[in-house]
């Protein structure tokens, strides 16, 4: 009779946690479409979606068919096909190499610099990767130790590994000349950046001096028409240059009140910049370079030629993690070529999106509504679906590499001590968040939140979504 009664309490307790359960996903149900007609949403699109992982069981959803933008939501279909197909070990790498022949220290020919689509070369921003100058001595050092003292010749960069598209089809002409803007490329260095210093006015609304470039880019020139804007007003300065574009226009204002204050740009020619900021240090460390630095103008097969040193990047895992952390758009696309030329042999952006494609087939999710042009984001035209997104981060859940993927996503500190883990998108008119949380037992849900179009201000989405996320996690 005592069992009988045990297993008839468990049977109840189990109906009414179920019902429970149903009643809050319900609830938050109805709290989606009645969000839907806010003022800050109405007018605009918005696309919910959130499912459980292990079940499949879905809690809501919205226009989670309908193809949004996801500005830089979009990094993890990137990621997560080049943790896929590449492997989260993976490396790339960049080699040195000299032609002719050395004689009592003297080197009668090149070096060259043969880039291998690393994007963190002479970068700081990944654990294990040398910034600029520390690579530079690495190099140095390499040279000093194959007998080379002088070089009658030139530092000749060759950058083949990618194709010559280094931006995506529309990309804004706004952000192109900025370093968010900078595009991949095979000899890809420091980033792809400069620092830009302006001495501002000591009125609001006067011309802000430019004062210098850190690092110094050869030829660079400006017309400026930076103003000074009010004491706290931030970076509002925009550079307007192409790639190959030594000739850039300043626009915006830099707030007043500072001895100087700094923007970021994207070099017009990184390849080139590589060889002559290695000759001139180099030069400062007492080896001499008779020749200007040079850039290759065709591929170059390096059979009779001598390798000096290879500098290999960190591991994927640990790129991914820099991507997806501070949402980088620059290694991202690095990281779309680069699945493209691995995977299909031909290098290029369209190739690299038609591999996510390919990729995602193969993982059994719908591409209905998939249409890319980057693998950034920071292309307006990009378009996927809330659900799609839920359904791949459904699936990284059971991959080998999750742990890598799931320790780059943001930390989002919520209620009552809880956190998500989430990768956000933020461009103009569009925001995003997609991620993991866990409901009151532990079990993991995957969702996906992507408004476009919308007249309210981002603080007010950002508040709706992140609400969603909390009511997600003290589901039972």
């Amino acid at each position: 009779m005592k069992s009988f009664r045990f297993l008839l309490f468990t049977i109840i307790l189990f109906l009414f946690c179920g019902l429970n359960n149903a009643q809050n996903s319900s609830g938050l149900q109805q709290k989606v479409e009645q969000t839907a007609s806010s003022k800050a949403l109405y007018h605009g699109q918005w696309g919910v979606y959130a499912r459980y992982v292990e079940s499949g069981k879905e809690i809501i959803s919205l226009n989670e068919e309908m193809s949004l933008a996801p500005a830089s939501g979009l990094k993890v279909f990137t990621t997560s096909a080049a943790l896929q197909l590449l492997g989260e070990d993976y490396t790339f790498k960049t080699n040195l190499y000299y032609e002719g022949k050395i004689t009592n220290g003297i080197l009668d020919g090149n070096i060259f610099i043969q880039g291998g689509g690393d994007p963190t070369l002479g970068s700081n921003k990944t654990k294990g990767s040398l910034p600029l100058d520390s690579l530079m001595m690495s190099w140095a050092d390499a040279i000093k130790k194959a007998g080379i003292s002088k070089i009658n010749g030139a530092v000749i960069a060759d950058a083949f590994f990618f194709d010559d598209q280094t931006v995506p089809d529309y990309w804004p002409w706004i952000d192109i000349g900025n370093y968010y803007g900078a595009g991949p490329n095979s000899l890809t260095i420091n980033d792809n950046l400069y620092y830009l210093f302006f001495k501002p006015s000591s009125i609001v609304g006067g011309p802000a001096e430019v004062l210098r470039t850190e690092p110094v880019i050869e030829n660079l020139t400006f017309k400026n028409y930076m103003k000074t804007g009010p004491e706290g007003s931030g970076d509002n300065g925009y550079i307007y240059a192409g790639p190959g574009d030594y000739s850039a226009v300043l626009r915006g204002t830099i707030p007043a009140g500072v001895d100087e204050f700094s923007i970021k740009g994207s070099m017009p020619d990184p390849p080139l910049f590589a060889a002559q900021y290695f000759t001139s240090y180099l030069k400062k460390n007492g080896i001499d370079v008779s020749l200007p630095a040079a850039k290759s103008d065709s591929k170059k097969f390096f059979s009779q030629a001598s390798l000096i040193h290879t500098t290999v990047s960190p591991p994927l895992k640990d790129i991914v993690y820099t991507i997806n952390k501070i949402s980088f758009n620059l290694y991202t696309e690095h990281l779309l070529k680069t699945i493209a030329v691995e995977k299909t042999g031909t290098v290029s952006t369209e190739n690299g999106i038609k591999t996510i494609k390919s990729f995602l087939d193969s993982a059994e999710i719908s591409t209905e509504g998939f249409d890319l042009y980057d693998g950034s984001g920071l292309s307006r035209t990009n378009m996927i679906t809330a659900k799609m997104m839920a359904d791949l981060l459904a699936f990284m859940s059971r991959q080998k590499t999750f742990d890598s993927f799931f320790n780059s996503l943001v930390v989002f500190n919520l209620k009552d001590g809880k956190k998500a883990w989430v990768k956000t998108g933020l461009i103009n008119g569009v925001r995003s968040h997609s991620g993991y949380v866990k409901d009151e037992n532990g079990k993991l849900i995957t969702f996906s939140f992507i408004a476009n179009n919308f007249p309210g201000r981002i603080a007010e989405i950002n508040e709706i979504h992140t609400n969603l996320i909390s009511m997600l996690s003290a589901l039972k």
